[in-house]
């Protein structure tokens, strides 16, 4: 078994993660702009809390990523194939750039009792998922593609990820006495 992925990010796809990223806070802010007292964000202003379901399903994402085998480790190197190759294609048709790869050294994995710990938080997931409706699904949907494009990238999500993962894998150690 791998200890580490070997799966590379390309600025192709971290552009895209960043725009998903970007697209549900402007979304964000510009509703909570409009809610009042009463309004949909339950109290009036920009409600962090609406922000709860895609932020959570991108911590998943980047979780998955950071798998280093198995069927999330697989199907997330394969999501993040797929939008190195829409990304790089994407911007080299619309500004014509060259598209580097942008994979920070020294990734973190996620050790045994951190994979435990995922496979709980999955099953947490699919439990709210299974009670959510269309537009849940879609946070939870764009957050963990945008958490798989984002996650092994050298800049500011890289650390996030990296900071997710270990918090992760501490959780996981001690609840499950891996240490």
């Amino acid at each position: 078994m791998n200890s580490v992925t070997t799966a590379t990010v390309s600025l192709g796809a971290v552009t895209i993660g960043l725009s998903i990223l970007a697209w549900h806070l402007t979304r964000w802010w510009k509703t909570g702009a409009k809610a009042g007292p009463g309004g949909p964000g339950g109290g009036g202003g920009r409600d962090p809390k609406v922000l709860i379901p895609f932020l959570s399903s991108v911590a998943l994402g980047m979780l998955c990523v950071t798998a280093a085998g198995g069927l999330l480790g697989t199907g997330a190197t394969m999501l993040l194939d797929v939008g190195n190759n829409l990304g790089n294609w994407s911007l080299t048709a619309v500004t014509g750039t060259v598209t580097p790869g942008l994979t920070r050294s020294g990734s973190k994995s996620l050790t045994p009792g951190g994979c435990a710990a995922l496979v709980i938080y999955i099953v947490i997931v699919v439990s709210i998922w299974k009670s959510g409706g269309k537009v849940f699904h879609g946070k939870v949907t764009s957050g963990v593609t945008c958490g798989v494009m984002l996650g092994l990238s050298a800049g500011f999500s890289g650390v996030a990820a990296a900071a997710v993962v270990s918090v992760f894998n501490a959780v996981g150690d001690r609840v499950t006495g891996v240490i």
